[in-house]
């Protein structure tokens, strides 16, 4: 009785529409997607659960394995070795399935991708280990297949674009991206917000360089500056990254907000843009009917919920400002309040505190007239103190926060401690849509 497995099947037929491209197989090729996706299936299927030091119930996943074998450094396997080690350092992906995927794809670039599967095959008992007996690893024979598939991918010649990985944790489907040479600049006349830690651009300044024929567009992703990843972690570091390339030439890995040949949209990023909240970004997506109603129901049941709406503004008391100097923090803020109290210089102006949707506006209540207004770019903290609890303040930049060097504490007054801490909530959010200039 012959032994098969229909994944095997569907893997051998990926293997041979890429045998039909004689040229070099790169990340524009349709069939690579397909075949890397079966070929993750082959070898997830059956895989034995597993725990991790602590005891506790590990989700199984083929890049556990494939990092421990690597690590026992088996004779005659560098190249895999240094497959792993290098997927270990990529701070683009984080997850065991972008992991596994990074390496997918540098085993196939360095055609090594047989190695991992060639030690089970070797050592049985470590595929018993990992699958069960039903799956095509724990297989002798299916296993045996497995490996002839990946020997013959080793003949082939993949250039694929290794620095495109900040979407492997989601999706094997790998977007447009460009690697550019800006002359040496002080500003790359940019705006990214950090959503879900990726870098989303969302304002380009139209006399700047990255703007030159439409280099650098609205909704794309800053994935490197100068070989620095840009990620959650850049926050704040972007303007000493940019400080650092001080009179060089830049260098940035840009991914596109469309794919490569049908100019559509590139889902991940479109999910990046809902979950900005940014509604100027709006433009380039189409908001499905659906979400749009769930949306106006939600604001419609906060509204009856007795919850103030933003828009209406909270109506409380200014108190004045305050200069902080360099640093903007939020341990300036207590201070600052004490500051103002002490100097009797205090006021009690009613006005209105709105939070809008990029940032807020401060108007006096008997005119209307604009006291303060500031983007969520701007501010760097906000907060009150536990002593003066009718106290609050915020703290702004005289420019983007990340850039700014001047700091002035906006103090304010008001008993209802619900509101007050609706506000900071508001605030907090807002932050969350900050704004970061390169």
């Amino acid at each position: 009785m012959s032994v098969s497995d229909p994944l095997i099947k569907e893997l051998k037929g990926w293997t041979r529409k890429l045998i039909e491209h004689a040229a070099d197989i790169t990340d524009e090729n349709e069939d690579l997607c397909h075949f890397c996706k079966c070929l993750e299936n082959c070898l997830q299927k059956g895989l034995l659960p597993s725990f991790d030091s602590v005891g506790y119930f590990k989700i199984p996943y083929a890049w556990h394995w494939l990092k421990y074998i690597a690590e026992k450094n088996y004779n005659g396997y560098n190249t895999f070795l240094l497959a792993v080690e290098q997927v270990k350092e990529n701070t683009k992906v984080c997850t065991s399935a972008g992991q596994f995927r990074l390496l997918i794809r540098i085993c196939l670039a360095r055609k090594c991708l047989h190695m991992p599967v060639e030690i089970l095959t070797r050592i049985p008992a470590l595929a018993a280990e990992f699958y069960n007996l039903k799956s095509i690893i724990g297989d002798d024979i299916l296993r045996e297949i497995l490996l002839s598939v990946l020997l013959q991918c080793g003949k082939f010649s993949f250039k694929l674009n290794l620095r495109n990985a900040a979407f492997l944790d989601d999706t094997w489907q790998m977007p447009k991206c460009v690697a550019l040479e800006l002359v040496p600049c002080k500003s790359l006349g940019i705006s990214v917000c950090f959503t879900n830690d990726k870098a989303l651009i969302v304002n380009v300044n139209e006399k700047s360089v990255a703007a030159e024929d439409k280099k650098v567009e609205i909704g794309d992703v800053l994935d490197e500056i100068n070989g620095n990843v840009i990620n959650g972690d850049s926050k704040g570091k972007l303007r000493k990254i940019m400080k650092k390339a001080n009179g060089q030439p830049i260098m940035l890995h840009i991914i596109k907000h469309y794919t490569k040949k049908s100019c559509e949209l590139y889902e991940p990023i479109v999910h990046l843009i809902k979950n900005s909240g940014i509604e100027s970004m709006k433009f380039l997506i189409q908001i499905p009917q659906a979400d749009q109603v769930a949306e106006a129901t939600k604001k419609n049941q906060i509204s009856k919920s007795g919850c103030k709406a933003l828009s209406s503004g909270f109506f409380v008391r200014y108190c004045g400002s305050v200069h902080v100097g360099m640093e903007g923090d939020v341990r300036q803020i207590e201070k600052a309040i004490w500051r103002l109290l002490k100097s009797g210089e205090a006021k009690q102006v009613p006005v209105r505190f709105e939070c809008l949707e990029i940032g807020i506006v401060v108007t006096r209540e008997v005119d209307n007239q604009t006291i303060c207004k500031q983007s969520y770019m701007e501010i760097s903290s906000c907060g009150r103190t536990i002593n003066i609890p009718d106290y609050f303040a915020f703290i702004a930049g005289e420019t983007n926060c990340n850039m700014a060097t001047k700091f002035d504490a906006y103090i304010f007054y008001h008993r209802n401690e619900i509101e007050v801490q609706q506000i900071l909530q508001s605030l907090g959010q807002g932050f969350q849509r900050t704004h970061f200039a390169v």
